[in-house]
């Protein structure tokens, strides 16, 4: 896997935000770097929570925020369901790489031991032979503009790049546009994402900088709100969200020094991930 020093990165991608060069980004992860290189080998565990959820809850239309280039998740969710699953996918930016989704598609199939489906050229056909529609640039305000009612949302290592505030207008419109008893499935990854591509470090860094010296490293392209376990779960409650089922992974590798921003004492700081199944009371 490709590595980089984590310092570096942050630099690179602070350029790459300023001169606006987010399909540059695009096209090194992809040629280059390979970060974007499509190898599925198994299908991730997250991905049957998400299913497991929108069957036990009947489930039909179905939105995802942040869904990334190749629809990996969305891919299976439309073979699980044999396309029962009505998926509308939003992101700031449009990301969709059609290479990729083919290349997915693929790999999916064989995995899963099923015909795989037409490859796609367009969006029309990633509708019609998926029974998916992709929407980008759009956020969940203009979705509830439009008048959408959804089943369910459901999101895979996404919250973690929203700040605080987006967060918040994010999940009281969430309560807008979905249906009574209508559910949110959630796996949120709290590692430190530089630490993907820099073996050298910890997976949780970052938590040894005050907000203030992490603004320095954090970055428009890959910004990280370092919110941990239990800051996600009282930011749902006090939404009013009932939380449903509560999934907590493994722990991580505590840093030698670690700022007074997080709470030594309560081993969810350490956790690397989370699941939330939650629902609007």
């Amino acid at each position: 896997m490709f590595q980089i020093n984590w310092k570096i990165k942050s630099i690179l991608y602070k350029i790459f935000y300023i001169f606006k060069l987010k399909k540059t980004l695009f096209f090194i992860q992809k040629k280059i770097t390979k970060r974007a290189e499509i190898k599925i080998e198994e299908i991730p565990f997250y991905w049957n929570y998400h299913l497991k959820f929108l069957e036990n809850n009947q489930s039909q239309k179905i939105l995802e925020f942040g869904a990334g280039k190749s629809l990996e998740q969305n891919i299976f969710l439309s073979y699980k369901s044999n396309q029962k699953f009505d998926q509308t996918l939003i992101d700031i930016s449009n990301m969709f790489d059609i290479d990729l989704f083919n290349k997915a598609n693929e790999q999916i199939a064989k995995i899963l031991k099923v015909e795989r489906r037409h490859f796609v050229k367009s969006l029309t056909d990633l509708k019609k032979f998926y029974n998916i529609n992709y929407l980008a640039p759009c956020t969940v305000n203009e979705i509830k503009e439009k008048g959408f009612l959804f089943d369910a949302c459901i999101s895979s290592t996404t919250l973690e790049h929203f700040p605080n505030k987006d967060l918040d207008i994010t999940f009281k419109t969430l309560k807008k546009i979905l249906k009574k008893n209508g559910i949110i499935s959630a796996l949120i990854d709290y590692s430190d994402h530089y630490s993907h591509t820099d073996k050298k470090i910890d997976n949780l860094n970052f938590l040894q900088f005050s907000d203030e010296e992490w603004k320095k490293y954090n970055t428009p392209f890959l910004f990280q709100n370092r919110l941990r376990h239990q800051d996600y779960r009282n930011f749902f409650l006090n939404l009013n969200y009932e939380i449903l089922e509560e999934i907590k992974g493994k722990l991580g590798t505590k840093p030698k020094i670690i700022s007074d921003k997080f709470n030594i004492n309560d081993e969810e700081t350490f956790v690397l991930s989370g699941h939330f199944l939650l629902q609007s009371k």
